[in-house]
């Protein structure tokens, strides 16, 4: 009977510490995507500074600036152009940033999700997801100012007047139809070259 008791007791303590480190497990994959998440955020907030604030005002070919709302290129000092943009990956169902590089300045805005754009916002695996989207109905992604402070509508008619860009989106992450808090994430990035 003894016995019985002491292996009962057991059971109940085995249980008790094993539901604990499961809600440990949960908790650190929560904390753990959170930070992935956060990461993503600072990288690409990170990535259009560097890109974006040396940027030339013209190509060698003096090809401009294009900025739209959702989307914006502009001529790097590597004689490259980097597009940033706001859409839809291919073989995904909801938008996040992109980023492209291409040899020649694109045609038009936006430019037509490519398996080759780099998704920068959700590229890790998990089972919790993280989604982007503007900071509030039909507002823009990507937001410019000139020289004075004042806004400037896009798309943008005379790139040459744009000193600054406003970027700014929601992050929320999510698991199933749980969504947690959504973050605010913006920068303003001077452009020096201009």
């Amino acid at each position: 009977m003894e016995s019985l008791v002491t292996i009962s007791l057991l059971s109940i303590a085995m249980a008790g510490i094993t539901a604990m480190l499961i809600m440990s497990i949960r908790a650190q994959d929560r904390v753990t995507t959170e930070f992935r998440s956060q990461l993503d955020v600072r990288k690409v907030l990170y990535d259009m500074e560097t890109q974006v604030s040396e940027a030339k005002r013209t190509d060698a070919l003096n090809n401009q600036p294009i900025f739209q709302a959702n989307a914006f290129t502009v001529p790097t000092q590597q004689g490259t152009w980097v597009t940033y943009e706001y859409a839809t990956p291919v073989g995904e169902s909801s938008s996040t940033m992109l980023r492209r590089y291409s040899a020649t300045r694109p045609t038009a805005l936006p430019v037509t999700p490519a398996t080759t754009d780099h998704k920068m916002i959700g590229v890790g695996q998990s089972e919790l997801s993280t989604t982007v989207e503007p900071v509030s109905s039909g507002a823009p992604i990507f937001t410019y100012y000139g020289a004075d402070g004042t806004q400037i509508a896009a798309p943008v008619s005379n790139p040459r007047s744009v000193r600054s860009i406003k970027v700014a989106f929601l992050v929320t992450e999510s698991k199933g139809h749980a969504a947690r808090e959504s973050t605010v994430s913006s920068t303003q990035i001077n452009l020096r070259n201009y």
